[in-house]
């Protein structure tokens, strides 16, 4: 694959090709819940997104604290944001909440939704369709009001580290040696690290032209063998 690959602009062609059909496919067990996002519903929460990013004050080259990658390997709030990020030429911080000092936007689950000391905090519900928080928290964005924000979004230039857990700087060179996935492919997140995660939730299908099954909490296989079944998917690495 070229070095010139970008995600985003992968994310664009997708829309223009496929729109419609189905990228993304999130099953939470613990919940019972399952949804489900073509390229062109995607491409929107990525652009309202990066609106309200941008209208928080991040711009090109800043840096946003993504703990979600961590907690919650695998939702699709936290894969919507590191591609708003991107979109925005933000580089993610994939690193635990209490290592966000050096950030500049801390997106945080709801767990702890308070703010975190001295950097603008956006919090998630994590609910399953982006429903706000149950009772508001002061101090904090509630995310849900990315539905207010434009549905257009003209990406920046894309940024030099795209991903940092504290441990890895991930370059452009890191996006070249991901290898495509084609076809329908059931994936278990949260096993190898959050870049590992992003390459074959995002990244491997947006180059190969496949779409995925992710599956969080499930520790049955023949749950998970009945999943792929009914999403007529193949079983992927878990």
């Amino acid at each position: 694959m070229s070095n010139a690959f970008c995600p985003i602009t992968a994310l664009e062609q997708r829309v223009h090709r496929d729109g419609a059909q189905p990228l993304l496919t999130c099953y939470d067990e613990a919940d019972g819940s399952r949804v489900e996002f073509s390229a062109r519903t995607l491409a929107n929460w990525v652009d309202k997104t990066a609106n309200l990013i941008e209208a928080v004050g991040l711009d090109e080259g800043s840096e946003l604290g993504l703990p979600l990658l961590l907690s919650h390997p695998g939702h699709w709030v936290g894969l919507v944001w590191t591609l708003a990020a991107w979109q925005v030429g933000a580089t993610v911080f994939a690193v635990p909440r209490d290592d966000l000092e050096r950030v500049e936007l801390a997106v945080v689950g709801p767990e702890n939704p308070h703010p975190v000391p001295g950097v603008e905090t956006v919090v998630c519900s994590l609910h399953p369709l982006g429903a706000g928080l149950p009772t508001p928290v002061a101090g904090v964005t509630d995310y849900a009001e990315v539905l207010s924000q434009p549905d257009v979004h003209w990406r920046n230039p894309a940024p030099q580290i795209w991903l940092d857990d504290g441990e890895q700087q991930v370059g452009a060179e890191a996006l070249a040696a991901i290898t495509p996935a084609a076809g329908r492919n059931v994936v278990l997140p949260g096993a190898d690290g959050p870049w590992a995660d992003l390459g074959r939730l995002l990244l491997a299908p947006l180059a190969g032209g496949g779409s995925v099954v992710v599956v969080n909490n499930c520790e049955l296989p023949d749950r998970l063998e009945a999943i792929a079944a009914a999403e007529r998917a193949d079983l992927g690495p878990k």
